[in-house]
């Protein structure tokens, strides 16, 4: 790819695909002198399935892009070309076909393949720049309205190993899809051997979400669904590896890149991590919109759980979001949750019954309790995720009056 940039901070790119040098030399003057646009370079060849190009971060880290394809050469390949396109790049390109002859089959043609827009050629500054201003408009409207249907991030860490948060991230997340019908993610952040895929009793995918951040440049959604792993209840999981591997050094950037490309095609997406990650941990933390810190009733979790509300607090963005489960929860602890707020200086804001035996039970045979069986702890999980969805107290799901089981009975 032949680049060609004029500014550093734009909002919208434009390249070409196999445009004439008369053709690019428009493109260019046109974007000089839009508002927040570059011209971002030309390829040279149609691009085909297994002919992947690797776009520049510039391209990738617009808010839109605009591909300028010419249709002469070969009509079939740049209609395939278009297609590819929108896989890449999920919602955020608008195509624009280009071609010198004037027939309403090509233009049907081009239309059909997802090009939004048609110049004839020679392309003038002046209609290139008609069709730019158009379409800038265009992704001003659906960037406002994908704003307001953004999913959210939920990140879970464990203070410490044997919380029980793989756990707690599998039920929360099937709740959400069997309670409330929504469109959820489950992110395995392990980088070996993770529970997720056990818990829910799914075949092990070969590809995990390490792997999926060393693609990150790749990422489109013809990629991403060869990641996914799914649920019979209707949930999207991405594992860990399921084999002892070596950790793949994901930056900040590629963390915080795959997960806003995922935000907008679900509506909650559950991430199982570990503070032990702490290349990425702040990174994380700053795209989630909570942070649950998961603990047990015990003198080690409380330790490592005050520890690290203190660390964590000294970043004002991260406490905003912080919240604290008390897993494992009964009446017969020698920790309260009063207790637990009055020694760390932070509110609980979910407390989850302890449910050892039934728990283990569902997790040796790779099946998640139903929000359909009443127990405290289904109650819990319950209200939980009613919550995250805001809804209305009437549907908490209210547990019998009785007593819990207690691992320390």
């Amino acid at each position: 790819m032949t680049s060609k940039p004029n500014s550093s901070s734009a909002r919208y790119t434009v390249f070409s695909v196999c445009a004439d040098q008369q053709t690019v030399a428009r493109l260019m003057e046109g974007c000089t002198d839009a508002v927040e646009t570059e011209f971002a370079g030309e390829f040279h060849e149609y691009i085909a399935r297994n002919r992947r190009p690797r776009f520049s971060p510039r391209v990738r880290n617009s808010a839109a892009c605009i591909a300028v394809v010419n249709f002469d050469r070969n009509a079939e390949q740049a209609a395939a070309t278009v297609l590819i396109l929108q896989q890449i790049f999920s919602g955020k390109i608008a195509t624009v076909a280009v071609s010198a002859r004037k027939d309403p089959e090509l233009l049907l043609y081009a239309m059909r393949a997802g090009c939004t827009e048609f110049l004839t050629l020679p392309v003038t500054q002046e209609s290139f720049s008609e069709v730019l201003l158009r379409l800038q408009n265009r992704f001003a409207m659906l960037s406002s309205d994908e704003a307001k249907s953004t999913g959210s991030v939920i990140c879970l860490f464990g203070v410490k190993g044997g919380v029980g948060t793989t756990t707690l991230a599998v039920h929360l997340s099937t709740f959400l899809v069997r309670q409330h019908a929504k469109k959820v993610l489950l992110i395995d952040h392990h980088h070996q051997l993770g529970h997720a895929s056990l818990y829910l009793g799914v075949k092990v995918n070969p590809y995990h979400f390490d792997e999926l951040i060393r693609n990150v440049d790749r990422l489109d959604e013809e990629l991403l669904a060869g990641f996914l792993t799914h649920h019979p209840s209707g949930l999207h999981l991405l594992p860990s590896p399921d084999v002892c591997a070596v950790r793949h050094g994901s930056t900040p950037e590629e963390m915080q890149q795959v997960l806003e490309f995922l935000r907008p095609q679900y509506d909650f997406i559950i991430l199982d991590s570990s503070l032990a990650y702490q290349d990425v941990h702040s990174s994380t933390m700053e795209c989630s919109d909570e942070v649950y810190l998961i603990t047990t009733p015990d003198v080690a979790a409380l330790r490592d759980l005050s520890r690290h509300v203190e660390n964590l607090a000294l970043n004002e963005a991260a406490a905003s979001k912080l919240r604290i489960v008390l897993n494992r929860s009964s009446s017969n602890d020698a920790v309260s949750v009063e207790q637990v707020e009055s020694a760390v200086r932070f509110p609980v804001s979910v407390s989850i019954a302890n449910n050892y035996a039934e728990l283990m039970r569902a997790i040796n045979a790779g099946e998640p309790i139903s929000p359909q069986r009443r127990s405290d702890f289904t109650a819990q999980i319950g209200k939980w995720a009613n919550k995250l969805v805001h809804a209305p107290s009437g549907m908490e799901t209210h547990a019998p009056k009785r007593k819990p089981f207690s691992l320390w009975k």
